[in-house]
């Protein structure tokens, strides 16, 4: 037997009820996404350690390269700002990469993206997870290196603003880098010899000032290049911002930064939604 006809009045209250019941904010829904993006990464917390090791045993490996087989207390502080932008940008690169696709083989990420949820939230999200992964991992790495080697910056909180603004620059190009494993099948390829090319770039070996002209072009052009220039004049040379300001350094930064996660985040969209109305977004 089916259930009796509801009255208009027991109508009405179903649907006073249901419109006075709160309906999620964008700050919770982007609260969820990224609280679901840790617990996966705690989830698989067993890969924290290898990636932690490997990145300690690399910067000690480019210490006695760069120091011709022996350590040189003198680099350790200008390499240490420059691999620990590399070591952001790698991680958050290869989370935004592997995690993409890994939804997309399994096909979770077409169904999330046909949730009420908008589409910007769950990227953002995944992002925002990925991001505090990378900064949480590669500032246990720089602390680790720091007590370690006894490594000495001049500690202000001004360096807080090329930090943070070398982080939105690195987030930028993980959505760009994410954008085109969805609509690329030779990602990995490209995605090496990008985080090759930052690295070498963006002062990690040798400081960008003293490659050719055209070269230094290229590499101002990477993300975490001019973060790291303007973090060591203030962390090792000692300006100011008011300085950096003056010279443009941190003017060139701030413009970097805005635009490589404005390209990245209008990248990464589109990508979803070409993908979405061309059924690209499940398994292969």
């Amino acid at each position: 037997m089916g259930e009796p006809p509801m009255s208009e009045n027991a109508v009405a209250s179903r649907i006073r009820f249901s419109a006075s019941r709160p309906t999620p904010s964008v700050a919770t829904m982007l609260g969820n996404e990224t609280v679901k993006g840790l617990l996966v990464t705690w989830a698989n917390r067993g890969t924290l350690v290898p990636a932690l090791a490997v990145l300690v045993v690399f910067y000690i490996f480019i210490q006695f390269l760069i120091g011709g087989g022996h350590m040189v207390p003198a680099l350790y502080a200008p390499t240490l700002l420059g691999f620990a932008s590399y070591g952001l940008a790698y991680i958050v690169t290869v989370r935004m990469v592997s995690g993409t696709l890994e939804e997309m083989n399994a096909g979770t990420l077409e169904q999330l993206h046909l949730s009420p949820l908008p589409a910007w939230t769950l990227s953002l999200g995944r992002l925002a997870a990925t991001v505090i992964e990378a900064v949480g991992l590669t500032g246990l790495v720089s602390v680790g290196l720091i007590l370690v080697f006894g490594i000495r910056f001049s500690y202000r909180l001004e360096a807080l603003v090329p930090v943070a603004l070398t982080i939105f620059d690195v987030a930028g190009f993980g959505l760009l880098l994410g954008a085109v494993a969805i609509r690329v099948a030779s990602i990995g390829a490209i995605l090496h010899v990008l985080q090759s090319t930052v690295l070498f770039l963006n002062g990690a070996f040798v400081p960008v000032d003293v490659f050719p002209s055209w070269l230094q072009l290229v590499s101002r052009l990477l993300p975490t290049t001019l973060g790291v220039e303007v973090s060591r004049k203030i962390l090792l040379q000692g300006w100011s911002l008011a300085a950096v300001w003056s010279d443009g350094s941190l003017i060139w930064l701030l413009l970097h930064s805005v635009a490589m996660l404005t390209v990245g985040a209008v990248a990464y969209q589109h990508s979803i939604g070409r993908a979405l109305r061309e059924g690209g977004l499940g398994p292969h």
